[in-house]
Formats: structure tokens, sequence, C-alpha cells
């Protein structure tokens, strides 16, 4: 089976705007690492964005701010009637748009989406190797991790069509070769699926 890591497309489609700042609408969760220092702070739920140039609004917005995955209500629609899945979604409104003809007001429905399928990234396999970890919090560097596909450990997925590694990886979204046809069949905007090496 083939699986792949979904991306936004906006470095290589200069026609795209992308989301530059994000204004929480929810609780933000924020947390610092007593042992290693780590931290971290991004919104629970809802946000709006500010977006920045292009000249259309993409099916996936790539963010700047935060590497969130921030889709339209035309890939939320198609995902749910073709069952690809399990996620949760929040809204996400475009609060104001800047070097760009594009308004505000003309940007369709945008949701903040978390997968919540689960698989395991084979680091070592994927061309990495951890030179630290912190115990406490998962943090983690990787030395010579040059590789751009990632492997994942055999029996580690859970069937999902999308699914991610919670633990090391949790803004990593991969995905089956169904959903992948599915955007190329309803042609949604400013999607990348980069292979990922097959499981040992």
């Amino acid at each position: 089976m083939n699986f792949y890591n979904i991306i936004d497309n906006t470095s290589y489609e200069g026609k795209w705007t992308m989301a530059i700042s994000i204004h929480s609408r929810s609780r933000l969760i924020e947390w610092c690492c007593p042992d290693c220092g780590a931290a971290d702070s991004y919104p629970a739920g809802a946000f709006d964005v500010t977006v920045e140039g292009g000249n259309a609004y993409p099916d996936i917005l790539g963010c700047g701010a935060y590497p969130l995955m921030i889709v339209s209500s035309r890939v939320i629609a198609s995902w749910e009637q073709n069952d690809i899945g399990p996620f949760v979604k929040f809204p996400v409104g475009v609060a104001a748009a800047h070097e760009t003809m594009l308004r505000s007001k003309d940007a369709p429905q945008y949701y903040r989406v978390e997968i919540a399928g689960d698989v395991k990234v084979d680091i070592p396999r994927s061309g990495g190797k951890i030179s630290q970890y912190c115990a406490r919090c998962g943090q983690f560097s990787i030395e010579s991790f040059t590789l751009k596909k990632k492997a994942i450990f055999a029996g580690s997925w859970d069937g999902s069509p999308l699914f991610r590694d919670k633990r090391l990886f949790p803004r990593v979204i991969f995905c089956t070769e169904t959903v992948k046809q599915l955007a190329e069949k309803e042609k949604h905007t400013n999607f990348h699926f980069e292979g990922m090496l097959p499981t040992s």
C-alpha cells in the first residue's frame, strides 16, 4: 500500500495566498518543559488568520505562523462524504489580507483539522538518528535527517485514511492512496503528496 505525506504547495505555486499570523478565538495551549526548556503555544480550537500574497484562495492553506493543517469546507465535505478521517475540525476565519488584491470577505470557510489516525515513524529508516531526546516531553533533535521520504514501522498504522505520529511528528500529516486520488479527482487545490518509503 502506498502512503503519502500531505503538504501545501504554496512555495512552488505563487498564485496561492497563505496564512502569516494566527489570532486565537479559543484558549491557548501553552507549555514549557522544565527539563529541556522546550516550549510551545497554539490555539486549542478555533482561530482567525491574516493572509498575505498570492491572488487566489487555495483548498489547503499554507500556514507560516504555525504548522497547522487548514483546509476549505470543500475538502471537509469531500472527506466526510467519502469516510476520510478520523479528524476533528475547528472553524478558521480570514480576518485580514495583506499585499494581495484578495479580500478577506471572499475567502472560503476554512477549518483547522486535527487528525486522530495513528502511526509510528521509523526515524533510522527515514535517514535520521536521534541525537537528543527528552524523556519528559518527547522533544528531540535529529542528526543527518536528509531524506525527504519518511518510513513507518510495520504494524504501527491503525488503518485510518489520514494519520500522524502524535508523539514524534504531531504536525506531519500522512494519508493513503485513497486521499490522494480523491484530491486529484475533485481538483483540491494547492495539495502536494510526497511519497513515503514502503513499510519493512
